[in-house]
Formats: C-alpha cells, sequence, structure tokens
C-alpha cells in the first residue's frame, strides 16, 4: 500500500489585505444617519426656540452623541450588532481617539439639511466650518481616516460573511469559498487590533472549513469517474480553489479544525493511489499530489476580492439578525 506522508515545512503566509477597501453606504444608510442627526437637530430645536445656531448645534451634537454611546454600551442579543448601525458605535467598542469620534459626529451634522428652517440650516454650517478646520490638521486626518478604513474592512467583511454563508446555503461553493476567505482574512486583521474590531471568526472559520471539505468531495468526486471532461473540472476545482486556501487554513496554528480539516483534504487524494487507475489519472494525480502534501512553496492566488454593492445599514442589520437565526437553527439540528 502506498502512504502519503505531509510535508513538515510550512512558510506561506496568506496574502495581505488591500490597505483600503470600497465599501460605499447607499442612500438609504446615509439617509438612516441623517435622520439621526436631524432628529436631534429639531429636538434641541423644540426645547429652545430662542436657541442660538451655536447653542443648538452644542446641545444636538450633545444628544445624539450620548445616544451612540448608549448603543454601545448596551447589553444586546448576539443577532443585534449596533456596530452595523453606525461607524461611531464601532469607534466606541474599539477605543477611537475622541478627536476622530468628534469629527465623525460633527461631519454627519455636516451633512445634514433642514430645507427653510434657517436656524437648523445655520447649525449645520456651523458643523462644516468646525469639520474644514479638523481637515487643517494633517495628522489628525490620517488617524481619522486610518479609523474610517478599519470601519470599511468590518463593513466588507460583514458583507462576504453574509454573502457568503448565503452562497453557502444555496450550495454555490464555489463562489462561497472567495467570499468567506476574504472575509476570514480581513476579520483576523481587524481583531489583531481588538476584540471588537471584527466579527466572530470562529463562524468564518467554521463554514471556510466546510465549504473547503464540501468542494474538496466535489473534485475528488469528479476526477474519480475517470470522465475526461469530469476529471479537468475536479483538477480545476483543487488547483483554483482547494489548494490556495490550504496555506490560510495552516497559517493560524491555534485552530486545530483547520489543520485537521487540511488532513481530510489530504487524505481524500491519497486515498486514489491505493486504487487501480489509468496511466493518465495517475499523471494528474502525481502532479498535483506535491503541491497538495508541501504548501511551502505555495502562496494566496485568489484574484482580487469581490466588488461590494453599495450597502444600507438596515439591510445590513435585517441579514445579519437572520445569519444569527439559521445558526441557531443548524447548532439545534446537531443537538
Amino acid at each position: 500500500m502506498q502512504q502519503c506522508v505531509t510535508a513538515v515545512g510550512y512558510s506561506a503566509v496568506p496574502q495581505e489585505a488591500p490597505d483600503s477597501v470600497d465599501a460605499s453606504p447607499t442612500a438609504g444608510a446615509l439617509d438612516a444617519w441623517r435622520e439621526d442627526v436631524e432628529r436631534a437637530l429639531s429636538q434641541a430645536a423644540g426645547e429652545d426656540p430662542e436657541r442660538t445656531p451655536e447653542a443648538l448645534l452644542s446641545a444636538a451634537i450633545k444628544a445624539e452623541y450620548a445616544r451612540l454611546v448608549k448603543l454601545a454600551q448596551k447589553n444586546h442579543a448576539p443577532e443585534n450588532d449596533y456596530r452595523l448601525r453606525h461607524p461611531v458605535v464601532y469607534f466606541l467598542q474599539n477605543q477611537a481617539p475622541k478627536k476622530v469620534l468628534e469629527r465623525t459626529v460633527f461631519q454627519q451634522f455636516a451633512g445634514c439639511s433642514h430645507g427653510t428652517d434657517d436656524r437648523l440650516k445655520a447649525a449645520a454650517m456651523l458643523a462644516v466650518e468646525k469639520v474644514n478646520l479638523m481637515k487643517a490638521d494633517e495628522a489628525e486626518t490620517d488617524e481619522y481616516e486610518m479609523w474610517h478604513q478599519d470601519y470599511e474592512k468590518f463593513i466588507t467583511g460583514t458583507i462576504f460573511l453574509l454573502t457568503g454563508v448565503e452562497l453557502f446555503q444555496k450550495k454555490s461553493y464555489t463562489d462561497a469559498l472567495v467570499y468567506l476567505v476574504f472575509s476570514s482574512q480581513w476579520n483576523k486583521e481587524l481583531l489583531s487590533k481588538g476584540p471588537y474590531g471584527g466579527q466572530s471568526q470562529e463562524v468564518l472559520a467554521y463554514y471556510r472549513r466546510v465549504c473547503l471539505l464540501r468542494l474538496n468531495e466535489r473534485a475528488a468526486t469528479l476526477f474519480g469517474t475517470g470522465d475526461e471532461a469530469a476529471v479537468s473540472s475536479g483538477m480545476a476545482i483543487l488547483t483554483q480553489l482547494v489548494v490556495p486556501c490550504l496555506p490560510l487554513l495552516l497559517a493560524d496554528h491555534t485552530q486545530e479544525d483547520d489543520l485537521v480539516t487540511v488532513e481530510a483534504v489530504r487524505n481524500r487524494w491519497c486515498s486514489y493511489l491505493d486504487q487501480e487507475m489509468e496511466p493518465t489519472l495517475l499523471e494528474k494525480l502525481t502532479d498535483v499530489l506535491p503541491r497538495l502534501l508541501d504548501c511551502s512553496g505555495e502562496v494566496c492566488s485568489f484574484e482580487d476580492p469581490p466588488k461590494v454593492p453599495p450597502w444600507s445599514s438596515w439591510d445590513l442589520c435585517d441579514r445579519f439578525r437572520r445569519l444569527i437565526a439559521s445558526l441557531r437553527r443548524t447548532s439545534a439540528s446537531e443537538t
């Protein structure tokens, strides 16, 4: 009986996440934030009709900031992730500098409009002036942009997680794996900065593993048919998706389940060495086995991440709630 021996050496590392991502919110997300700001201004104006625009803006910002602090500190059910609702909640939970928080809130007040209400329009213009003053400090601007890039990565990673799981549930494993790989990659980077920087890495790792195993089984089954077209399809799945994913699983030595998954992938293909097969099939198998068994020369070769469509904070929250509900159903069915 021929046996496969797993190579011990491993030095490949996953490709780093890009410095910036495009996760522009939709008009729906901006409208939701604008409604909160305009509500705060209107309430402040109603409390004291004699307030000057300066006092009005100060009172409204204080009220809106207090609301966001309350959201950030609130004990909530797992399905209610308030970080998806507002960037300031994310910044508060990750202990962003005060000036980043302040500028973010002022920026949102600067973007609101109150039609013909001169006092509210004047308050919004004061917010614009304040933001322009803040922009003059290059060091603070760099820090502000860094935090907002992290939030964009958080949103993008969450969208990829949701999309990957939704595709997984539809058995579209090829597309699902790409989303899950990039989501896991960015999420791991964000979590390295703090425990509230990303989503659950355990959930991501679970779906990435199961998706990889199912794709590997599909590839191995196609290879086992011996049909030329099926074998080619199986080899394409193996070399273009399965093999490039292995270094990502091996890079995290703390996830024992990832290492078990890698061994399961390898053993599935090694099992063919015990079977009689056509010389052409054996040649294809022996050509790919070195890459499968020794990942030291492999690098993450996935293409650029998928484009992120415009998003709405309310839509993200709704999809996230459905994800948590599906996880609970899956967990209940397995017990």
